[in-house]
């Protein structure tokens, strides 16, 4: 046999260990992703992941003018080849896949007034995936208009302390003979009067009967309301008062009475609006009368209420 017959087989064998190598050490084609990010004015900051892979490119693009001096560069030469931050765009070209826990972190500062103020990234690098392009869209409140949501909220206050400090008074002379007291009943008593099915209840039930009382200068309504099974908890709110026809008066707000702090899914409790006669309100002028939650979104609605 001779030397080359004899050495084939083991050449072979480390060409094709060789070969097994190199296939074992190929990384796996990661899919180039698209994605869109929304900021909330509302929500916490919170570290943003942005994947990132070796000479691949990563593009950021934002909404809003962005303060180019505020991505700290340093922290992203051991890993990038390439950093370009402009107005509104971030460009990043990976030198390498960036090491498991050793993950840089970069926050980007947008220019002018509003909120969120800045975002923040934590630069990783996964086996499947790699951003390719990302648009992150800033949902912010400006300073006006958070002046006047602030604004609205203080009127809305004004309105319910309004009925609060009734209430606080009525309760300090509780029961029949306060409120002969307090002039809510006399001589001329107290009628009664069944309002029909709500024409509308977003996310409730209302259980009859509905039953509106009448005194000389005082109304109160109560009836029954019943929280879906499966729904949120129901936590009382207001009960808003708009004025129908050409009058074009604004809507009054009254605080909401009921003996429980909430509803949970599939409970059922009684609750009672209180109100004072309106003297702007033209005679015979009809109302719509909403019960509404905390947030002003669930309840039930009667469109054509009597004075």
């Amino acid at each position: 046999m001779s030397l080359s017959t004899s050495v084939m087989p083991l050449v072979l064998t480390v060409l094709m260990s060789t070969t097994a190598v190199a296939q074992s050490r190929t990384p796996t084609a990661r899919e180039r992703k698209a994605r869109q990010l929304t900021l909330r004015a509302e929500e916490p900051p919170v570290l943003l992941p942005l994947r990132v892979a070796a000479h691949e490119v990563t593009t950021v693009t934002f909404d809003a003018p962005i303060v180019p001096e505020s991505v700290d560069r340093s922290v992203l030469a051991p890993f990038f080849s390439r950093v370009a931050v402009h107005e509104d765009v971030l460009v990043l070209k990976a030198s390498m896949d960036v090491p498991a826990g050793k993950e840089p972190v970069i926050t980007v500062r947008f220019a002018g007034p509003g909120a969120p103020a800045q975002v923040g990234f934590v630069l990783t690098t996964v086996e499947a995936e790699v951003d390719s392009q990302v648009e992150v869209f800033r949902q912010g409140l400006t300073a006006q208009d958070l002046g006047k949501e602030l604004a609205d909220l203080r009127a809305r206050c004004a309105v319910t302390e309004a009925g609060l400090a009734t209430l606080r008074a009525q309760c300090a002379h509780s029961g029949l003979g306060g409120a002969v007291l307090m002039g809510v009943i006399n001589r001329e008593g107290v009628s009664v009067e069944h309002l029909p099915k709500p024409s509308l209840s977003p996310g409730m039930t209302a259980e009859g009967p509905h039953v509106l009382y009448r005194a000389e200068n005082t109304r109160a309504l109560s009836t029954s309301l019943i929280n879906a099974v499966g729904a949120a908890p129901w936590i009382p709110g207001f009960a808003r008062m708009t004025p129908r026809g050409p009058s074009a008066l604004p809507a009054r707000e009254f605080p909401l009475l009921m003996q429980v702090k909430q509803l949970s899914p599939g409970e059922q409790a009684t609750v009672v609006v209180e109100w004072h006669a309106l003297p702007d309100l033209p005679a015979g002028t009809p109302f719509t009368l909403e019960l509404l939650d905390a947030k002003g979104e669930r309840g039930v609605r009667w469109e054509e209420v009597a004075p």
